[in-house]
């Protein structure tokens, strides 16, 4: 377990509902600055977690200082409902944050329950100065003026966000130089990681890197072995050496503004790389991102090897910043002595223009994953499927066209035509012989005892959060998404069921039934009980 030395300056209380544990106090040392620095949409195929295809010189030296979590996961595989989880400290699930981009239109708000703030606020409530230069689109209503101090837009600006059709949120413009000498700062940046790639490799050239090709990238063996496929990783991976000269650049400002040696940077992705059965999908590969902690003389150097859950980074902040955690908190202190997670849980709701919802237990070898939505295919037309048709309609340059066209000409077959057919109602994968996951198991008796328990850790989360993606979505919801997304685009059948604007239960009847139908007969086939609770 890596070390981390307790800070706290002066004794700090953040009133709550919630019951508070202890702060160790340290008066001579003062409260460090804590730098988030977001990377969009990118998988760890760093030098650092033993993937040398492109060089990462910048991320292994910031590795080589800090602690390098070589299995974070996060809670939700898609930028919005994974950003409300770790800046919260709670899962989406249970705050009802689940859907992508949603609850911050006038039509439709979603707000946080009573006594649960952002982790931002709470910050800057303790003493911080706060800022943001990136979007902060948290799935739920807030006034970006009591999270952030500084960097935020006019007035003006501010009073017309208060009803963006896409539910984005803002922008800042936020930065460190800002704040005045001897104050602490909570800060959070953005570097594109793997969105922008159009003119990747003219960017790496431009910056004397020579980009990796198509020859040259692994297929994982859940993708066909087709050139748009192997562009998509190439692509991918000179994203990872683009962040890299960002971040070596970004590192050396803070040294030369001296705030080096008094700043823990905290490193992460709010997802993995937008491959098509990554973003969007609580598979393996959608949900394992970077995540490295490094604070000259506050962090000691360290790996770790134990699952940890992306919105961790909240509570750790917390900690950092010299207040208490609170006890209901899903978050937990990444470094305080006690952390340990046995089980990641994750979730996938709508994703855009799609309504769906899976959820996942992953543990230290096995990963089991439930599929609710039974009535539509895994590659169900998504946001990101649509606009590839739009800009590749035959299928001759993006990878999620070109496999949906093999798959109409009947040229895929098993895992590569498996998510445009019919899908099962329970995923069991062995990670440690099947890292691709693309066996799955849960048919197995051989894993029987392995499945029940894993259904029964699942059902005991969901019944812990009160899963709020168990419920029908109203009305308001689900006009919401109509009011922005063109009408060829809702392929969901809920959106048929829309009536004006009255409250109703679109696509209950059915989908719940057969989802519960099919489980039942796994379990019976099993023939075990489940057991389990939740970590």
């Amino acid at each position: 377990m890596s070390r981390i030395r307790r800070i706290c300056f002066i004794p700090i209380c953040v009133l709550t509902l919630f019951a508070l544990s202890s702060c160790t106090v340290n008066e001579e040392s003062p409260r460090p600055n804590i730098l988030w620095i977001d990377i969009d949409d990118q998988t760890p195929w760093y030098g650092t977690y033993g993937d040398d295809l492109v060089a990462t010189p910048n991320l292994d030296a910031l590795a080589d200082e800090g602690v390098v979590f070589e299995r974070a996961y996060a809670a939700n595989p898609v930028c919005g409902p994974s950003r409300s989880a770790f800046a919260t400290g709670y899962y989406p699930i249970r705050l009802g944050t689940h859907d992508m981009r949603s609850g911050r239109t006038l039509g439709y708000q979603i707000h946080l329950p009573e006594g649960i703030k952002p982790i931002p606020e709470m910050v800057r409530n303790a003493g911080y100065e706060t800022y943001n230069s990136h979007k902060d689109d948290y799935n739920f209503t807030y006034d970006r003026t009591d999270l952030y101090s500084f960097g935020n837009p006019s007035a003006e600006v501010l009073e017309a966000a208060k009803n963006d059709r896409w539910g984005k949120g803002l922008r800042g413009t936020g930065h460190w130089s800002e704040v005045p000498e001897g104050l602490p700062l909570f800060g959070q940046m953005s570097i594109a990681g793997g969105k922008g790639v159009a003119n990747i490799e003219e960017e790496l050239r431009a910056l004397g890197v020579e980009p990796v090709g198509p020859a040259d990238v692994r297929v994982p063996a859940q993708y066909p072995d087709i050139p748009q496929v192997r562009q998509h990783i190439a692509d991918h991976y000179n994203s990872i050496a683009r962040t890299d000269h960002q971040v070596g650049e970004v590192i050396q400002q803070l040294k030369d503004d001296g705030l080096w040696g008094n700043t823990v940077v905290i490193l992460y992705s709010d997802h993995g790389s937008d491959l098509p059965r990554s973003k969007e999908f609580v598979y393996h590969e959608g949900l394992h991102v970077p995540l490295i902690i490094t604070g000259p003389g506050f962090v000691e150097p360290d790996r770790r090897g134990d699952i940890v859950n992306l919105m961790d980074i909240g509570a750790t902040t917390l900690a950092l910043a010299g207040i208490d955690v609170p006890e209901n908190m899903d978050a937990k202190d990444l470094f305080a002595p006690d952390y340990d997670r046995e089980y990641v849980y994750s979730s996938a709701d709508r994703m855009s223009n799609v309504i769906d919802r899976t959820r996942s237990v992953m543990g230290e070898r096995f990963h089991y994953i439930r599929n609710f939505m039974l009535d539509r295919p895994l590659f169900n037309w998504g946001h990101r499927e649509m606009v590839a048709s739009m800009q590749d309609p035959q299928g001759e340059t993006t990878s999620f066209m070109a496999m949906r066209r093999m798959y109409e000409a009947g040229e895929l077959e098993g895992v590569h035509a498996a998510p445009y057919g019919e899908r099962v109602p329970e995923e069991l994968y062995d990670l440690h012989s099947d890292p691709d996951e693309v066996v799955n198991l849960a048919g197995d008796p051989e894993y029987a005892d392995q499945l029940a328990k894993m259904r029964g850790l699942l059902d005991a989360w969901i019944e812990d959060t009160d899963d709020k993606g168990q419920y029908p979505r109203s009305a308001a919801a689900l006009k919401e998404v109509i009011d922005r997304m063109p009408p060829d685009w809702l392929k969901s059948p809920e959106y048929a069921t829309y009536v004006g604007d009255t409250e109703s239960e679109p696509g209950k009847a059915g989908v719940a039934d057969k989802v519960e139908e099919a489980l039942a007969s796994a379990k019976a086939m099993t023939g075990k009980k489940e057991t389990g609770k939740k970590e």
